[in-house]
């Protein structure tokens, strides 16, 4: 099917998106032999513009000779690991997912900056010819960066910072100086960032070279990571499903192994929903412990403070999510943002030997999970309860209560933001993706209601965990494992096992535990005769098919409460031995 229009017309907004979904999602074929010219001349000649500047900015040597319909499903990841086009040396460096072992042999002068970030660079483009993660590639400014690492080093005997030499990449919302900060908007082309942000600026003190940035969703309010301005980001284990939002794209490129530290943000469950959809690791700290973007991106635009979002990190391995967040404290990066609060990191939390309370969550409720996420976590607290910890049903009768709260507190504005940015090009809205109504917005008397509720709730819940001594909470990430291009957008939403931490505040990591086994997957008496209890839970159970998902991967979150992002790794290392 041909692409219509991108304006405002949304049968041609709706044929556009169905294009985009079944078209290989890579720069040689992002659908510039199928744009045909229509009364939008002007709008889609500013994407083609856009997507030939980031085909150009990946050498013609790193162009991948052919590349494979995402329709076939196949594995990027093994897909590069054939690939000639990495040196042995690159593989070698890349292949490695523990980050300290980089930084170890970057700061003894072992390895070169120039040689790891070019090995990076490569291995990301190979990446995004495959899954379309990136939207802004600035390998030349890299590699500028990696031999000034170089050559201080060698002059001084002296690290740039903790991340010496060590290449990171960063969601596309995060400010860097003469890139630009489109977050999935037309309107936002050619209008690059004219200072770095306070994420950016904290890298850079860390010694970090910065070189890509991933894709993100139109508003950053969907997991799925589609916008009309790069097209869609497909899941590196297979790429007939989405890679999950709004950190899609860089959830493709860290399971890709084209990073091996990003950074995303999280809402309602960004970083660690695409984490897991991608059987990564993925970090939402309490939001007073990491770097955000208080400026509200490029256009410096008001946004509601009611649910605060964060940032954090997304790694191949555990390990490097400690090692960064260890090396973020260390240059106390509260003197940077006025929006963190000086707690240092405390190493020594992050291994325990005690027995643990472990409460879990398998069913919230509202939306009963798919069987292959319930095995995961019955697997997870099996392991536990069979070394010996505690383990207890956790009472999550009011995380419905808090994520009508949540989604009342994100849509307050009515969609204004959204509507905003629509109007700079025209374009249409994605239809389907969080975004308010004029029918959702709030007056200042009701958001004044809605804070107090939500004070009152916090204080209730602080109240619970601490009166029951959980060390750390087991659950769902999301009820379901896997989805095709535009279907989560058809579908009655529901972010409801990552939300409530978000609305609460709390510590949250997502850690890989197992993929869909058609055997073990089929789901159960309860499963199959289960009666859905709304419109959401009746469209998880209607879409599951295990045939569809086999292979994919499946994660559970660990919660580790306020400022618990030591405690959540602390567990999720218990985890780990106990599975190895």
């Amino acid at each position: 099917m041909r692409p219509r229009s991108l304006g405002n017309s949304t049968r041609g907004l709706r044929l556009y998106s169905q294009a985009a979904a079944h078209t290989p999602a890579t720069p040689n074929s992002l659908y510039y032999n199928n744009m045909t010219r229509t009364s939008n001349d002007m709008l889609e000649e500013r994407v083609l513009q856009k997507r030939a500047r980031q085909k150009s900015a990946i050498p013609a040597a790193w162009h991948l000779p052919k590349v494979p319909s995402p329709e076939t499903g196949f594995n990027a990841l093994e897909f590069i690991r054939q690939s000639t086009l990495l040196s042995p040396k690159e593989r070698e460096i890349t292949e490695t997912t523990d980050a300290k072992i980089l930084l170890d042999q970057l700061a003894a002068g072992e390895l070169s900056s120039v040689d790891v970030t070019t090995a990076f660079c490569k291995r990301a483009a190979l990446a995004h010819q495959l899954t379309n993660c990136c939207t802004e590639i600035f390998f030349d400014e890299a590699l500028e960066a990696a031999r000034h690492a170089d050559a201080h080093l060698a002059k001084t005997g002296k690290t740039l910072g903790p991340l010496h030499g060590l290449p990171v990449s960063m969601k596309d919302l995060f400010r860097i100086k003469g890139q630009d900060s489109t977050i999935g908007w037309i309107g936002l082309v050619g209008k690059p960032a004219v200072e770095d942000g306070p994420t950016t600026q904290v890298i850079r003190r860390l010694g970090g070279i910065l070189y890509v940035k991933s894709s993100i969703p139109q508003s950053m309010m969907m997991s799925d990571c589609y916008n009309h301005l790069f097209g869609q980001c497909v899941n590196t284990v297979n790429t007939r499903f989405i890679s999950g939002g709004s950190s899609g794209g860089e959830s493709s490129l860290v399971s890709a192994q084209g990073s091996i530290v990003g950074i995303g943000s999280d809402l309602g469950g960004s970083v660690r929903i695409p984490a897991a959809l991608c059987g990564v690791y993925g970090l939402s700290p309490t939001t007073s412990r990491h770097p955000y973007e208080q400026s509200g991106c490029v256009l410096d635009s008001p946004r509601q403070s009611i649910v605060p979002s964060t940032a954090g990190p997304m790694t191949t391995s555990l390990s490097s999510i400690e090692a960064y967040m260890s090396a973020l404290a260390q240059i106390e990066p509260w003197h940077f943002d006025p929006g963190l609060i000086p707690v240092p990191w405390r190493s020594e939390l992050c291994t325990t030997k005690k027995r643990l309370r472990i409460g879990y969550v398998v069913d919230d409720g509202v939306v009963k999970v798919q069987p292959p996420v319930a095995r995961a976590v019955k697997k997870v607290i099996a392991a536990l309860h069979d070394a010996g910890h505690e383990v207890f049903e956790w009472d999550a009768r009011s995380h419905g209560y808090c994520y009508d709260m949540w989604e009342r507190g994100i849509l307050s504005d009515g969609g204004e933001g959204a509507r905003k940015m629509s109007t700079l090009s025209g374009e249409a809205l994605v239809e389907g993706m969080l975004v308010g109504t004029e029918k959702d917005l709030m007056n200042t008397s009701e958001l004044h209601k809605l804070q107090f509720d939500k004070a009152m709730y916090e204080r209730e819940y602080l109240q619970r965990w601490t009166d029951s001594g959980v060390d750390a909470l087991i659950m769902p990430v999301t009820p379901w494992v896997g989805y095709p291009p535009w279907t989560w957008v058809k579908s009655h939403q529901y972010v409801g096992y990552t939300s409530v931490w978000n609305f609460v505040n709390y510590a949250a990591l997502t850690m890989p535990i197992t993929t869909v086994n058609q055997t073990e997957d089929q789901g159960d008496e309860a499963w199959r005769d289960h009666v859905p209890r709304n419109a959401s839970d009746e469209f998880n159970h209607k879409q599951y098919n295990v045939d569809s998902v086999e292979g994919l991967p499946v994660g559970v979150q660990v919660v580790g409460g306020k400022y618990g992002e030591e405690k959540c790794i602390a567990v999720a290392k218990v985890i780990e031995s106990l599975l190895k």
